[in-house]
């Protein structure tokens, strides 16, 4: 070979390396252990759509570890249990029983109707504030109105004491009142203390409005970096609003270990067993740990619920509709590619955790009846095998599979299958 052809030689060389280099390596691989004994419980409880899975041992795991933590605070906090990520009646009675709580924190009417009518010495706290129009049709219920003295109803401005003053004017009826401080997440609620301390002594002053206490969110908190001491910084500011607050309640003559000083949430509830101006603390997504709170405070916790859907078809080479032609290169380049699943369902909140590999369609995009999802042979997917995914939250994708099933590790079975509440915002 002469000069002018060994360079060509090496550079076709260098090019090919650097093509092959750059060839996607196979990301797939078969269900584990795990998912292989949850897909045999499934088939034997004949369960083949898509269902919601909550872990026995999982959801237990993580009740101990709530429990544990909050014990080491002196004293111990109790724990207000968050309807809307935790929306089933027998879940709800799995986690009252297990942690003796039965302080709830709802979101809408719907469920705190259906909630006060389940536990008759239940303590019920919004979670936010209620339209004042929707508060009035939900009062002409006698039902309801005989719950009133277990119910805390969230008040964040002066505008809305007004109306819920009014409201309590109509009905002729005494209304419990927790406000909502903004300490630092800025989702509403009093952020200046003299307009709170004006509201308090507005509520004070009115036989029929009683004050109840304080909520504040700090959800902010869990998610902030540790670098450049962020998240300390943030929670140091919670406290200090939150601790303002109480003086001012002290200042017009409460008590405030006698009233409702909520605070808390998934992310946070390990701060708080640490020193917290709260007296109890609002916990519902920790217990069933869906991804979106895999995060450095929650890193004890296990993921105790899962989607599990059924494989409809599957389709070997997963070809592309009008490019058709070029499959073979396609699937030669990726073989992620190969072969596509169309699953029963999708379009959920939630991510695909076994059989690994697996990766949306972007062609197909979503889909809320066959959703398509590509892979390789080494996954080793046929049809009626299930494809498995974390939801990334609780609250409302729990409500879209109908009753959840339980699924006993050491049994190797479905053991319970429990109601959900009805669909609502």
């Amino acid at each position: 070979m002469n000069r002018r052809q060994i360079i060509i030689a090496a550079g076709v060389g260098v090019v090919t390396a650097s093509t092959i280099a750059l060839k996607p390596q196979d990301k797939g691989a078969a269900h584990q252990d795990y998912f292989r004994r949850l897909s045999q419980a499934l088939k034997q409880a004949g369960l083949a759509q898509p269902t919601l899975i909550i872990d026995k041992q999982g959801l237990e795991h993580n009740v101990q570890q709530v429990k544990q933590a909050l014990a080491a605070h002196q004293p111990a906090l109790p724990v207000r249990l968050v309807v809307k990520s935790l929306p089933s009646l027998e879940l709800l009675n799995y986690l009252s029983q297990g942690l003796n709580t039965q302080r709830f924190m709802v979101f809408n009417l719907p469920m705190l109707s259906v909630m006060h009518s389940a536990y008759a010495q239940g303590d019920f706290l919004l979670g936010k504030p209620i339209a004042a129009l929707a508060v009035q049709e939900w009062l002409k219920n006698e039902a309801n109105r005989a719950a009133l003295p277990r119910i805390q109803w969230l008040i964040d401005s002066i505008e809305r004491l007004n109306e819920y003053t009014q409201l309590a004017a109509e009905f002729n009826v005494v209304l419990r009142l927790n406000f909502e401080m903004d300490v630092g997440l800025h989702r509403g609620g009093f952020s200046e203390m003299p307009s709170f301390k004006a509201a308090l002594m507005a509520a004070k002053n009115n036989s029929q409005l009683q004050v109840t206490g304080l909520m504040g969110y700090e959800a902010h908190v869990g998610k902030l970096p540790t670098l450049f001491n962020m998240q300390q910084q943030a929670w140091s500011e919670f406290k200090r609003i939150y601790g303002a607050a109480i003086d001012l309640l002290v200042q017009a003559g409460y008590d405030p270990q006698q009233l409702t000083l909520n605070a808390g949430g998934s992310p946070t509830y390990t701060l708080h067993a640490q020193g917290s101006p709260a007296n109890e603390i609002a916990i519902g997504t920790a217990f069933v740990q869906p991804c979106d709170f895999d995060i450095a405070t929650l890193a004890q916790h296990k993921a105790a619920c899962f989607i599990a859907t059924p494989v409809l078809k599957r389709v070997n080479p997963a070809l592309i509709p009008a490019l058709e032609w070029a499959d073979g290169l396609r699937r030669w380049w990726d073989v992620n590619n190969q072969q596509g699943y169309f699953i029963h369902g999708g379009n959920w909140l939630a991510k695909p955790v076994s059989p690994q590999g697996l990766a949306l369609s972007g062609l197909y995009g979503r889909s809320s009846n066959q959703e398509l999802w590509l892979g390789s042979p080494t996954q080793q997917l046929q049809v009626n095998d299930y494809v498995f995914f974390r939801p990334q939250q609780s609250e409302a994708v729990f409500l879209q599979f109908g009753d959840i099933a339980v699924f006993d590790q050491q049994k190797n079975q479905i053991v319970a299958s429990w109601p959900v509440f009805a669909m609502s915002a």
